[in-house]
């Protein structure tokens, strides 16, 4: 029996910018889900199984950093990207696997999301 193609959880509270994100995901294989705020993205971390998150780092009401504090918490083996329309890395970015560029194109994305599953599958 095959496996499940990896669920990644996308959390923006531009909504344009969810859609995009979720279509490249799909196109390349993944399942996703996606909200705009934080609240509903703990609870979809203990209540699906979320093998990445991909957070935008200003959310309404906190931080992507805030929230990958929180996500580290519950499921400490759980990869989250940060992304962020600023070259800055916050000093508290360290919750997070990865900083992300907004600027980066989709195949830089898409090539660090494979190497998180990748590495995060290994450790498994």
């Amino acid at each position: 029996m095959a496996r499940e193609s990896p669920t990644i959880l996308c959390i923006d509270d531009e909504q344009n910018a969810l859609k995009i994100r979720k279509m490249l995901l799909e196109r390349s294989g993944y399942r996703v889900l996606t909200t705009a705020d934080a609240a509903t993205a703990i609870e979809m971390v203990q209540t699906h199984p979320v093998d990445l998150v991909i957070s935008d780092h200003l959310l309404v009401g906190g931080t992507g950093t805030e929230l990958a504090k929180e996500i580290k918490e519950l499921r400490p083996g759980l990869p989250v990207i940060l992304l962020s329309g600023v070259n800055d890395i916050p000093a508290d970015a360290d919750n997070a696997d990865q900083f992300v560029s907004k600027m980066v194109g989709p195949d830089a994305l898409l090539a660090k999301i494979a190497a998180i599953l990748k590495a995060k599958k290994a450790d498994d």
